[in-house]
């Protein structure tokens, strides 16, 4: 495809993508073979699978990595390829590459990978740009996984981190610390078998270094928290607050 046309259709789609909400879950007919990624310091590149399950519709597909999740805004990564088409019952590798190392060394960074698809022509090799737009409006659809940058010799490990948070009674309610470089991402949360709220996006991940308080009046007895490891599955945890 010559590249003034490729460019063109980039663009368009992109103009379409700001008319639209992609949401971080899973798409029927397309989706991502992974919940998350991690990106340790020094590799050349990470790879993710899309696929399409549907019988007889292709998709056409943009993928790119953000520094937000609710918005497309510049990020030091590489998508290869950018945009392809994913034809019905099959699946597609694509590669994402960091172009430049300008990230803290200290702790970990996030960011996210945003994948949408459209419907293409049912005609291989045909990319009809005003066609693809139509339908993308109607009937777009997009998944965001997180992203994280993983620098090399960090203090502790994920598991540590996710199993040290530390708590405390405040003024304003239940405070919990992440003392580790690492951000840890948070299933559920209970203390004295009272489930607290994880209904921001604060309180769902915990940066590093930082904190988070839950205004509530219980604030002893058992704490126990479940939080989403490496591979997108729960670990469990618990601790007494006096």
């Amino acid at each position: 495809m010559p590249a003034m046309r490729l460019c063109s259709i980039i663009s368009l789609v992109s103009v379409a993508l700001s008319s639209m909400c992609s949401l971080p879950v899973q798409a029927d007919g397309f989706g991502i073979n992974a919940t998350r990624l991690i990106y340790p310091e020094g590799e050349s590149s990470i790879s993710t699978t899309l696929r399409n399950t549907l019988s007889n519709n292709p998709w056409l597909v943009r993928a790119v990595v953000s520094s937000a999740q609710d918005k497309q805004i510049a990020a030091p990564f590489q998508v290869i390829p950018p945009l392809f088409r994913l034809e019905p019952q099959s699946t597609n590798q694509v590669r994402i590459a960091l172009i430049r190392d300008e990230l803290p060394k200290d702790r970990e960074s996030v960011f996210y990978f945003h994948a949408t698809a459209i419907p293409a022509s049912n005609k291989a090799g045909d990319l009809n740009p005003q066609k693809s737009i139509n339908g993308m409006v109607q009937f777009g659809v997009g998944n965001i996984i997180k992203v994280f940058y993983r620098p090399s010799g960090l203090s502790v490990t994920p598991t540590q981190a996710q199993n040290n948070l530390q708590f405390k009674a405040t003024a304003h309610g239940l405070e919990v610390s992440n003392p580790s470089p690492y951000f840890v991402s948070l299933d559920s949360l209970t203390v004295a078998g009272k489930k607290l709220p994880l209904s921001t996006p604060a309180a769902k991940m915990l940066v590093p270094f930082g904190s988070h308080s839950w205004p509530t009046a219980q604030m002893k007895g058992k704490v126990e928290w479940q939080t989403i490891n490496d591979y997108g599955g729960t670990d469990a945890h618990s601790t007494i607050l006096p």
